[in-house]
């Protein structure tokens, strides 16, 4: 047996402390061993999205008495562990798939396409036609990727009870609907998630740690063939939805499935009531747009893309999109002009990266202002450091070896 000396033992405790603080740097694992896990709420696009919200390729609703009352680890194919409508406007596949075939959009289907684990972007088409809508019934952990900088960039996220996503053949979340957003499993466990909120994603009224959820696909030899879903709109009852349909077709069911629903105890749950038209309030400013939708029995939600035509606080877009139905007292998102221009991080049409230079942002370093805690490596690096004042840091290691530097 060879015994370490010297300089060998020298580089083999570097290595390990190298690698340790890479752990802690890159926001994997905390001190205390906890997981730092980035709040997302109900209608509150994420800080770099794939798609913007004025694309309406979804929206998300409030699920009021439909709020799951269970927690913990939870079969893909529990009858009960999410939700629906009747709405196939909570969740586009079709707008998702044009958008991301067309070739100015070349680089960040490439991204989307690897994130979800497929040979390239002609298997779009065919993987999302097999996924399912639904509507999250309980504050659910996955692994979220924005778009920056060209790369999709991966973060440990708690999504709010009422976010649409498309879930895959095995009930494993794959997509959040209202930002295109790939979704993967959270690979840690619930006790391990350190949640935080801010001022974008305030702490919701019905957030309770206890309950939590996570969900494990269910076996891939026995893929789901029909969702059972509590209906958001008529909690008492259910929504037989087979996979890969986009709710359309639906089969009523008498009671909802797994059990009565109930909304989080001590609290009043968010009541939501018959379908309505929703009003078009595109050109309108914000004020004018919020009076607008709460006379018509909405509640509204903002989000803010810059624009270099537009008057800001000018509305751009909305979700739902005007003159569909939604439930009343649902969650109606408009889209807010503010300065700015051209978006941040587009990525080349070609999607090739540029050898030797991987770039990337901090993630915790100075998000609004200050001094950062750890700017993040670019895509793959392990180390970064440094200080943010506008949501930046800097850091070394970038995907292909080169230096990367938070903006």
């Amino acid at each position: 047996m060879k015994r370490i000396r010297g300089r060998g033992r020298a580089l083999v405790a570097l290595t390990v402390v190298l690698a340790v603080f890479g752990l802690l740097t890159t926001g994997c694992i905390g001190m205390g061993g906890k997981v730092a896990v980035r709040a997302v709420a109900r209608g509150v696009p994420t800080a770099a999205p794939f798609f913007k919200q004025a694309m309406a390729l979804g929206a998300d609703i409030a699920v009021g008495k439909a709020l799951a009352d269970f927690s913990g680890e939870r079969d893909g194919g529990d009858p009960g562990l999410y939700g629906g409508t009747r709405d196939a406007g909570r969740c586009d596949k079709a707008k998702l798939v044009e958008f991301l075939e067309k070739p100015e959009n070349r680089g960040k289907a490439q991204e989307w396409a690897k994130t979800q684990g497929l040979d390239g972007v002609g298997e779009i088409e065919g993987f999302v036609k097999r996924l399912t809508p639904v509507v999250l019934r309980a504050d659910t952990l996955v692994r979220n990727h924005d778009f920056v900088k060209g790369r999709a960039k991966a973060f440990d996220a708690l999504l709010e009870a009422g976010i649409a996503v498309l879930v895959d053949q095995f009930g494993k979340p794959a997509v959040q609907c209202t930002c295109g957003n790939p979704l993967k499993s959270f690979d840690h466990g619930i006790g391990d998630a350190d949640v935080k909120f801010d001022d974008r994603n305030k702490e919701w009224s019905s957030y309770d740690s206890k309950k939590v959820t996570k969900v494990k696909p269910a076996p891939k030899e026995e893929p789901v063939e029909v969702y059972e879903l509590v209906d958001v709109e008529e909690p008492d009852s259910g929504l037989a939805r087979e996979t890969g349909s986009d709710g359309t077709d639906d089969e009523v069911l008498p009671e909802a499935p797994g059990g009565p629903s109930e909304g989080p105890s001590g609290e009043p749950s968010e009541e939501t009531g018959p379908p309505v038209e929703v009003p078009e309030v595109r050109g309108l400013s914000l004020e004018e747009a919020q009076v607008r939708l709460e006379a018509a029995g909405f509640e509204v939600a903002t989000a803010e893309e810059a624009s270099d035509t537009a008057l800001p606080g000018t509305v751009l877009g909305q979700s739902p999109e005007p003159a569909t139905q939604a439930a009343s007292a649902s969650l109606v998102t408009v889209t807010v002009a503010v300065p700015g221009g051209s978006e941040t991080g587009a990525p080349p049409v070609s999607g090739e990266p540029t050898d030797g230079v991987g770039t990337g942002e901090g993630t915790v370093g100075g998000q609004d202002g200050g001094t950062g805690e750890v700017g993040e490596a670019g895509e793959a690096g392990e180390v970064g450091g440094g200080s943010g004042s506008d949501g930046g840091g800097s850091g070394s290691g970038g995907l292909f070896g080169g230096a990367a530097e938070g903006q």
